[in-house]
């Protein structure tokens, strides 16, 4: 691509139609290597901005002349157009190269975030914090929230599978944390307080886990991981507020440890308690219906996603759905 490309006016993800000739600015969001019906390799990819998702295709020819050397979460300077697939929008990629931020006039623009207010759902989180009990465990709950208030409220929950953007963490969260409160409220054996503590901190080792400016994990991160990170993040808290003898504690870092579910999915644990239990099943729940919500946002004209790897298949919007655009 010519070096004056930058110069091409950017068309939102929501405003491009069939016939479009594209040459902008985008952020990958996904990449994986499929086979043709003849055997050639071709990627399918998904590009976006901060008002959508486009499916795209690399053709063989394209991959030959351009490779294939970028990665979910890249600037990407894309030359295509705009084809109909199934009555859904397609851009069919030519030219592709990876770019840095810096040449993007306004990142923001590429770039997905919560439709939630973050200070709004801090205020919710820290409000849920100081009431629980007892007050030890509040004040340390508490404490953990506001000294990392800022990187709570902007960062991802994911890199990629669900809820991957700009204050996604918090809204994760914040939507979890409800939903444990509305099941503990039915199920007089929980430990109300336990399980909310345990969801407002399960996944606060994602500060440490990933990285936002380089757009992906942390030597640590990958080294150890968030669920780890987090039990850290709690201890080093307990031993500064002289708590760490305390037995709701480790209930409390079981919580943390455990909420993946198997060993399998990164638990060092499986869930032991009523509090745990809970935890993980709420949290893959929270996610998975997210990740039915982002596949969702374009379906077909039957009313199915496309192809979603994280589900192994198809979201379906549901019949209802399909009635009221009728």
């Amino acid at each position: 691509m010519a070096s004056n490309d930058s110069e091409a006016i950017h068309v939102s993800v929501k405003d491009l139609k069939p016939g479009d000739s594209v040459l902008q600015f985008f952020e990958l969001r996904s990449k994986d290597m499929r086979k043709t019906r003849s055997g050639d390799s071709y990627l399918d990819l998904t590009a976006g901005d901060a008002t959508g998702t486009i499916a795209a295709k690399m053709w063989p020819e394209a991959i030959r002349k351009w490779g294939d050397d970028f990665k979910p979460g890249d600037f990407v300077k894309i030359e295509g157009r705009v084809e109909t697939f199934r009555e859904r929008n397609q851009l069919v990629v030519e030219k592709i190269r990876v770019v840095s931020a810096s040449e993007v006039p306004d990142t923001t623009s590429l770039v997905r975030a919560t439709g939630y207010d973050p200070d709004v759902l801090f205020l919710e989180l820290t409000e849920k914090a100081r009431a629980l009990k007892p007050a030890e465990m509040a004040e340390l709950v508490s404490e953990i929230l506001a000294r990392n208030a800022d990187a709570f409220k902007t960062y991802p929950a994911a890199r990629m599978v669900h809820h991957a953007y700009v204050g996604g963490l918090i809204e994760h969260v914040a939507t979890m944390t409800r939903k444990v409160e509305a099941i503990a409220a039915v199920e007089p054996a929980i430990d109300r307080d336990l399980a909310v503590a345990g969801a407002l901190l399960h996944d606060i080792g994602k500060l440490r886990e990933l990285n936002p400016t380089q757009r992906g994990r942390t030597s640590e991160g990958r080294l150890i991981g968030h669920l780890i990170l987090g039990v850290e993040m709690i201890m080093e808290m307990a031993l500064e507020k002289e708590l760490a003898d305390r037995k709701w504690l480790r209930d409390l870092e079981h919580i943390v440890l455990a909420h993946h579910g198997e060993l399998e999915f990164g638990s060092p644990v499986k869930p032991f308690t009523r509090e745990a239990m809970l935890v993980h099943f709420v949290d893959n729940l929270d996610s998975r219906l997210k990740i039915l919500d982002e596949a969702l946002e374009s379906p077909e004209v039957d009313g199915f996603s496309a192809y979603n790897k994280w589900l192994s298949g198809r979201a379906y919007a549901g019949s209802s759905a399909l009635q009221e655009e009728e």
